[in-house]
């Protein structure tokens, strides 16, 4: 997840305001980390083919 950033304390926030609270607003921020790391790899995987 080199290079990838996350405003942690706004998504948590967000989270928050979403209905999430404890390990769920948790696991919420680790699915968005998933997603990006995800994408980046997708978006580097093109410009390599």
């Amino acid at each position: 997840m080199a290079g990838l950033t996350l405003d942690t304390a706004g998504a948590l926030t967000a989270a928050r305001e979403l209905g999430a609270s404890g390990w769920a607003a948790t696991e919420m921020l680790l699915a968005i980390r998933i997603g990006m790391a995800e994408g980046s790899a997708a978006r580097r995987e093109g410009e390599t083919t």
